[in-house]
This record gives C-alpha cells, structure tokens and sequence, in this order.
C-alpha cells in the first residue's frame, strides 16, 4: 500500500487524515516537522510515496526538491510533493486549484485583501490575478521584510496602513491566526481594527477550516452582512488533486462536486459539537445528555464544569447576590472555552450562558447550536434562583432574541416524558417518549448538516 504524509509545525487541528481516508486506497499519517533539518530528513524517508505541506513549510520545502510544476514555480510553493519512479521529489501546488474552486465567479473586477504574506497567500494572490482581480494587495504585520523576501513580486501592505484599503470587496485570511484551538483570535481585532471599517465588502474567506466559522468570519458576517466561506471545501479540493498528483485518479467535474459535498458532510458531522441553548428549565440538560448517550458521542454540561471552577452549586452562587452571578458567569465563560476544545460533542449550556457575545462566538465556531423552546408555564423553577427572583417571563424576555439569533435550529418542548404513564400503565414511557424526542431531534440535525453540505457560502 502506497504511503503518504502531511508536514507542517503544529497538526492537532488537521483532518487531512480523515480527508484522505475518505478519498483513496492508501495510509495517510501527520508528521510535524522541528525545523529545516528535520523537514529535510522526513522528505529523505523513502518510505513515503509522497507528502503535503502546510504552514510554515510552504515555501522552505522547495530547497529541498529536485523539480517543481509550473504552478509551484510560478508561485514560488508547493503544498504537494510525489517521489518520482527515479527517486527525484517533484513538487506541485494545489492549493491554487483548491482556492480557485473557492472563489471563481466572485472577484472579476474586485479590489482583494489577503492577509498574510505565506506560501498560501502566494498561491491566492496568482490565482486572483489570473480571475481578473481589478486589484490585489497582500498585509503584513513587517511589511518592509516581506517586501524584501519576495522582492518586490507583490503589492504588499501594512496594517497600519490599511485605512488605505477599507474599500476592499474581497478579504481572504490566508494566514493561520483564528486556527484551533486559537479560536478566539482573527488577524483583524488582533491588530485592534474592525470588520464593519470595510464597508464594500462582498465576501469574506478564511482560509483555516477547523474552526468551520471562525472569528474572522463571524465577524465579517455580523459587522458587514457579507458573504463568508470557510477553507473546507478548499481543503477538500486541495486533496483530491494530491490523490491525483500522486496515484492518477481523476474524477469529471460533475463527480468531483458530488465528492467534495460528501466528504464535506462527514468532516462536519465528525467537528461539529451539538450545542442546546435556552431558558432554564428548559429540559436541555435531561434531552441532551441523553442524545449523546444514543448517538454514542461526549457529553459536556457547562453548568456542571463551572461549578467544578467554582467549587460551589451553580444555585448557591447564582443566589448570593450580583457578586455571586459575576463569578458564575466567569467561571461559565471558562467551561465554554474548554468545552469547545472538543470536536464532535453534545454540549448543554446553561440559561444565561449566551448573554456573553465572545461565548456566543466561540459556541458558535464549531457548533450546531439547538435552540430548545418551552412553554413558560412549563419551565421548572425548582433550584433556579434566576427563575425565582427575576421571573421567567423577564428572563424569556432578555434572552429570546439572542437565543433565536444565535442558534441554527428552534425545537419545541412542550413534552412531559412519561405523562401516558398514568392512561397506558406502561413502566417505562419516559423512556420511550425521551428517546423518540432525541431521535426527532437527530433527524433534524442530520437535515441541517445535509443542508451546510450543499450551501456554497459558510
């Protein structure tokens, strides 16, 4: 069986693995790399049949090849090497071919920004110039360095200087900033600048693929109302034409499309935890944990983790005063961080946990967030002090806009699980009726990823 190998710094975030092993015949590992020495000798391991590169050996690799495509010379990178039948390493790129994919049809005649001046950021800035970009600018956080490397071959600016360019159509975040688990960052508010200072925005696409919506994105959409696209279909382009590049397989266009939805639909399925959001009482907890435990996936309850920071019932602190509320919501923020450290998850937050705009975001960047409605008179107050001695209805009243606004799905929660105890006799009807609930909620999910699979935008 032939053998290949992704090199970069730092892989944790990578699902090339699980990329490739949806795509072809053949074993597929991560290799992180400490330095040139280190590349070079990984390159030498006759071992592998061939490898892909990633940051921040895009453009270093290419000392150590002995031929390069046309692509790869002209953009001065190569995110694809193959081990010739005569032992030669020849290098390629696709992430021209991947990038393209992304945005052909959008930058015709559109000023572009690509932040990051990298071996992807290369490949971006040839494929805007061969789309028929009107302009096309490069940031960095050295201009005058970056400018140096590439010797003058690029329009290269700062983002000091960027109040030049707030008439930018196209963004593109070709630099690893917001990647997870960093996922709190994006190389805009790292520099202390905005979103909404780019008011002709068009589109927006980040590069990174893990978080799906990262700040960057989130950003964009919210500030600018414009069109956002994650890196994963890119991504997914990128490696079919490595399988390509290295085994021969080539599929039509119309083949193609339907491999990129597929293997876009199970990478999501396998990073995407399932949040539920709503009011206390609310059931999400109850109905949640049990989904996890029917789909056979992690269950993290944030209300449960905070306590643990806390080393207090969330109902004492919650009850002891605004002082008290302060120091849950802290302690809440900080569950949510490191439950969305995970991929795949159920995860049940707790009633006010949305109030806060950077938990929102983070929930957000690797979560199919379910709202979970109930009647008002249904909620159970028992152990809420919030409930209690604010009143639900002024609760419901606070939150519901932001919960409807955050979530990708509204169920309604009108059940009393086991309430045909009493008219069939049966035992065991609590069961029955919270299972089928959790099944009705899985086949909703399963549409909603069906349809992210299908939609061109993020």
């Amino acid at each position: 069986m032939n053998r290949y190998a992704l090199i970069g710094g730092k892989l944790s975030h990578s699902q090339s693995r699980k990329i490739h092993a949806y795509l072809g015949d053949y074993d597929y590992v991560h290799i992180e790399a400490d330095g040139s020495e280190e590349l070079r000798d990984i390159l030498t391991n006759t071992a592998y049949d061939g490898f892909n590169i990633t940051f921040p050996y895009n453009v270093e690799v290419i000392q150590y090849l002995d031929e390069l495509s046309d692509d790869a010379a002209r953009i001065g990178a190569a995110n694809v090497v193959k081990r010739m039948p005569d032992g030669r390493l020849k290098g390629y790129n696709t992430d021209a071919d991947g990038f393209r994919h992304t945005v052909a049809g959008h930058v015709e005649n559109r000023k572009c920004l690509i932040l990051g001046t990298g071996g992807a950021a290369m490949a971006c800035y040839a494929v805007l110039e061969d789309l028929g970009a009107s302009d096309v600018i490069m940031v960095s956080r050295d201009p005058e360095a970056a400018l140096k490397r590439h010797q003058g071959k690029y329009r290269i600016t700062g983002y000091n200087r960027l109040y030049l360019h707030y008439d930018a159509d196209v963004i593109i975040n070709a630099t690893p900033i917001g990647q997870f688990p960093d996922i709190e960052h994006s190389p805009i508010t790292d520099h202390r600048l905005t979103m909404r200072l780019f008011t002709r925005l068009r589109l927006a696409v980040d590069l990174i693929y893990n978080p799906y919506r990262t700040k960057f994105l989130q950003d964009a959409r919210r500030l600018t109302g414009c069109h956002t696209k994650s890196g994963l279909e890119m991504m997914i382009i990128q490696a079919i034409e490595s399988r390509y590049t290295w085994i021969g397989v080539k599929t039509d266009r119309e083949e193609e499309e339907r491999l990129v939805r597929r293997v876009k639909r199970k990478i999501l399925e396998d990073q995407l935890n399932i949040i539920a959001v709503g009011m206390p009482g609310s059931g999400k907890t109850t109905i949640f944990r049990r989904y996890a435990y029917e789909m056979g996936l992690e269950f993290i309850d944030t209300d449960a983790e905070a306590e643990k920071i806390i080393g207090a019932p969330a109902q004492k602190v919650l009850g002891s005063g605004e002082a008290g509320i302060e120091l849950f919501r802290a302690a809440e923020h900080a569950a949510v961080k490191e439950a969305c450290r995970h991929n795949g998850a159920v995860i049940a937050t707790g009633g006010g946990t949305v109030l806060n705009p950077i938990s929102r975001d983070i929930l957000r960047s690797n979560g199919i967030i379910v709202y979970i409605k109930r009647p008002l008179e249904m909620l159970d107050v028992k152990g809420r002090p919030l409930s209690i001695n604010i009143g639900v209805a002024d609760l419901f009243g606070d939150r519901d806009r932001i919960y409807r606004r955050v979530s990708d799905l509204s169920i309604l929660n009108s059940r009393i699980f086991g309430g045909n105890r009493k008219i069939t006799g049966e035992g065991n009807t609590y069961n029955y009726e919270l299972k089928g609930f959790v099944y009705y909620i899985a086949r909703k999910i399963e549409r909603y990823l069906n349809e992210i699979a299908d939609n061109q935008w993020t």
